[in-house]
């Protein structure tokens, strides 16, 4: 099946809402069956993308049910609503358990890795029927790209192998190896896919400058050898680049482009403290908006820098949220930035307040969520109304950077329940011991749309006091155990126990949290990037995990979600 250009969206998505809406109107099991049927045709036309973008916007599946018009504007609704379906087979025990274990595959010698807390992107058709050929993961790299040597856009399709995989047991097949940037730039946040998965958009941010990169990929000869024989897009292969260099004299750290679908633009922070507005992004040539853009939300102060998160665009209230190195996080009109709202999240001029990860907002509670490591008593996760970005919960997250120690944190996660009714559900975010800096996971209730100060539990992850997570990423998978399983992964960066190992053991870990409380880990030098589940499928290791470590020898990493075999 061919991919469907983008410009179709407005056309197959008006008949396909208006008959979910009638769909939804019963819940019998025929119904639910049409509905099914219809998902995978939208799936098998537009693909199934997984960026870091989607783990940043939710919405709840009963506003969905009652207004997938929103899925006009906001393809990601979309995307979540058809997760939530589980078009499955039928549940299992033990779907993709393995036996000893084992690793499905690696892929050494790639020669960097995704940098701390960012992400990679997965692309596929179908979360419920994988493809060998055509889903891929692609890692931006953090690494000086070299044609012909080190690449820094790199993608492996052929992912569901390992011992009876349906891609085979030999690993997964390089898709495509690029050097996407010039001398000293480096891919050093995370990418984001077009809905058709044929092309990437990503940042290049070298010591004094940015650019914005999208690449449209190919395959075979021509498109790299592997991760450390590299090709560049457009010569001697049908791939193409385009490159716009959206700032001229500052870096970007952590600002990781979020594109708005439904018009073609994407918005991207700088270290100088600007907020940039690029149009054309999948269908044109990307360029860069006119006045009032690009805004200039801070500054550092004495020349000093100004680092911002990742943005994130709410199309309910039109608003764009994005934390700072102050630790402030900020609300900007989409259509006329000059109106903007702040809120304190970090201490100003503490030690590391700064808002690190791009916020995560709730569209249908109208709520989002940012936290900082340091607002003056400690590290605190901040919950504030969309509309008005009035605090609305401040729940302590441990001590922090407060006792002295810099110590990062990172936004948290929702459970599955949470998207069914925000009562039920909870938030699960990492932060440190109440008085000191060992790394401790936290779950947080709601009462309605309100974050509950007290957690309902506060467990240490390891003793060590250097030792830090990732992001944590949240997979429920359908077929997994009866009912399900819902599925917390992140990487620990050091001093992790070692299976059948007693402790003290050094090194890295990745880490596994299940509904039913067991905690797996399996060591991973460094620890990890943000881990990207993909499927629910039951056919041989395609519901899987991937990442990569965190110090040499790098890897490309993909286990199987149940027991990370």
């Amino acid at each position: 099946m061919k991919f469907t250009h983008d410009r179709r969206w407005s056309k197959v998505i008006q008949p396909f809402v208006m008959s979910l809406m009638v769909l939804l109107s019963a819940v019998r099991a025929q119904v639910i069956s049409e509905l099914s049927e219809q998902v995978e045709e939208y799936q098998v036309r537009f693909g199934f993308p997984q960026d870091w973008t989607h783990r940043h916007v939710v919405f709840d599946r009963q506003t969905i049910a009652a207004h997938p018009e929103l899925a006009n504007i906001e393809p990601r609704v979309l995307h979540q609503f058809m997760r939530g379906m589980h078009v499955s087979a039928k549940p299992t025990n033990s779907t993709n358990e393995g036996g000893p274990l084992r690793r499905d595959w690696t892929v050494a010698k790639i020669g960097a890795s995704v940098s701390p807390g960012m992400s990679p992107a997965k692309f596929g058709f179908n979360e419920s029927a994988a493809s060998c050929p055509n889903d891929y993961v692609v890692l931006g790299l953090n690494a000086l790209g070299v044609t012909g040597g080190q690449g820094n856009l790199v993608a492996f399709n052929n992912l569901y192998s390992g011992p009876g995989g349906i891609c085979g047991t030999g690993g997964p097949s390089l898709l495509f190896s690029y050097n996407t940037t010039t001398a000293g730039g480096r891919i050093k946040t995370s990418p984001v896919l077009s809905l058709d998965g044929k092309r990437i958009a990503f940042v290049e941010s070298g010591q004094r400058a940015s650019v914005f990169h999208v690449v449209k990929w190919a395959t075979g000869a021509g498109n790299g050898t592997s991760a450390r024989v590299s090709a560049v897009p457009g010569v001697g292969n049908t791939a193409s680049m385009t490159s716009l260099a959206f700032n001229a004299t500052a870096s970007d750290t952590i600002s990781s482009p979020w594109v708005d679908y439904a018009n073609d633009v994407a918005y991207v922070g700088s270290d100088d403290g600007r907020l940039f507005k690029i149009i054309r992004v999948f269908k044109g040539t990307p360029a860069l908006a006119g006045a009032p853009w690009p805004i200039t939300i801070g500054t550092g102060g004495a020349g000093k820098r100004l680092i911002l998160s990742a943005p994130v665009l709410d199309q309910i209230t039109h608003s764009i949220f994005v934390g700072d190195g102050h630790g402030i996080l900020w609300s900007i009109n989409a259509t006329n930035p000059a109106i903007r709202k702040s809120l304190a999240v970090g201490g100003f001029n503490k030690l590391n307040p700064s808002i690190l990860d791009g916020p995560i907002v709730d569209a249908t509670n109208r709520t989002v969520f940012a936290s900082s490591s340091n607002d003056g008593v400690g590290a605190a996760l901040v919950q504030a109304d969309t509309s008005t970005l009035k605090e609305l919960a401040r729940a302590r997250i441990g001590e922090g950077s407060a006792g002295g120690v810099r110590v990062n944190v990172y936004d948290g996660t929702f459970d599955n329940n949470y998207f069914n009714n925000s009562s039920t559900g909870f938030m699960l975010v990492c932060g440190t011991g109440p008085t000191d800096s060992t790394p401790w996971r936290y779950s947080f209730p709601f009462v309605g749309r309100i974050l509950q100060t007290a957690p309902t539990s506060s467990i240490q992850i390891l003793s060590s006091v250097t030792s830090r997570c990732s992001p944590i990423a949240e997979f429920f998978n359908p077929n997994i155990g009866i009912g399900g399983t819902d599925f917390f992964f992140w990487g620990m960066t050091t001093d992790c126990p070692a299976p059948n190992a007693a402790p003290p053991v050094v090194g890295g870990c990745v880490m596994s949290l299940t509904s039913l409380g067991t905690v797996v880990a399996v060591p991973e030098s460094g620890g990890t990037s943000v881990v990207v589940p993909d499927n629910f499928s039951t056919a041989g290791q395609a519901s899987s995990i991937y990442f990569t470590n965190l110090v040499s020898p790098y890897n490309a990493v993909k286990l199987t979600q149940n027991g990370l075999n």
